[in-house]
């Protein structure tokens, strides 16, 4: 962030709320792609567990004060920025007493709700940080998927009425919108300063002590990061690259799926380790949550052997 080492406990306190906020984001996020992916065999125990370690989470994210932290403005607004982000998220992942509407018209909608938010914390949090380091490539890589997202909508609704002009205009688009945001990835991979300045975060968080065993786990954990998006990324590039060249096939969406989620988990679970790893090296304590995704990963031969059955 521009405004670190100006205030070495400013930047940590900022650091501890930020930390919670994300590590709510996440294991939110984690429970509502196993619900969305499990919900027609979900039994009585399995929603029931689901439904406490939500609430849970809701309970500690609701007990983070930014108002009487002690930090500078520029900190606040940006974890106002954050919090504001992460509660729209939050009230979207509530199955319990927000669940997902079923008609398309409804789901359009709320999409297009989400990406608003979402732009408005970009806007925010852009401002405040250095155009080199990883924060940085990530946001705007994920400006960049939301756009492709928003108009893998609008393809939908084309499909539906087999516009093929419009599908054809509008999947090159996407193409597009989801090859930049890989890229912006692969920038952030190969940018020298992105391991600088997570080593200035590290250094933050540590209290100036920086171990090398500390420093590599840090860099691999973040690292392995950007390669899972880029692969998440990858998989809709190829989905709208087989919809342009064949249509949408139910083959096609298949492999999409089995691939799109199974990233998607390995992401949940490794960016809850990260978010492990900041909470630890601050002595923050949370409870321990189990991550549903890891039971959402197939192998290919798994989904081989289904689809054969």
């Amino acid at each position: 962030m521009i405004f670190f080492n100006k205030n070495p406990e400013h930047d940590k306190n900022f650091l501890e709320i930020q930390t919670k906020i994300n590590f709510c984001y996440w294991i939110a996020h984690d429970i509502d792609h196993f619900y969305q992916a499990s919900k027609d065999s979900l039994n009585t125990f399995e929603y029931t567990k689901l439904k406490n370690q939500l609430n849970e989470i809701f309970n500690i994210f609701e007990s983070i004060n930014i108002t009487k932290s002690d930090i500078s403005k520029n900190h606040k607004e940006c974890l106002y920025a954050l919090r504001n982000f992460t509660d729209s998220c939050l009230k979207d992942f509530d199955f319990i007493n927000n669940p997902k509407l079923q008609d398309s018209e409804s789901e359009e909608i709320n999409l297009l709700n989400l990406l608003y938010a979402e732009k408005n914390f970009h806007e925010i949090y852009l401002h405040h940080l250095h155009s080199k380091e990883m924060e940085a490539y990530v946001l705007r890589s994920f400006s960049l998927f939301s756009k492709g997202g928003e108009i893998l909508v609008n393809l939908a609704s084309e499909l539906e009425f087999e516009n093929h002009d419009k599908i054809e205009k509008l999947s090159i688009d996407a193409i597009k919108s989801f090859r930049l945001a890989r890229f912006e990835m692969e920038r952030a991979i190969k940018d020298p300063n992105v391991i600088e300045y997570l080593l200035d975060e590290l250094e933050i968080i540590s209290d100036g002590l920086l171990l090398e065993k500390d420093s590599k786990e840090f860099i691999e954990l973040n690292f392995d990061y950007l390669r899972l998006w880029k692969e998440y990324f990858l998989s809709f590039e190829r989905y709208c690259m087989d919809i342009q060249e064949e249509g949408e096939g139910e083959a096609c969406y298949e492999i999409f799926d089995f691939e799109s989620k199974n990233c998607l988990s390995y992401i949940n679970i490794l960016a809850y380790k990260i978010n492990m790893f900041y909470l630890k090296k601050m002595n923050i304590n949370m409870p321990h949550l189990e991550i549903f995704s890891e039971r959402i990963i197939k192998s290919p031969i798994d989904y081989i052997q289904n689809k054969r059955a």
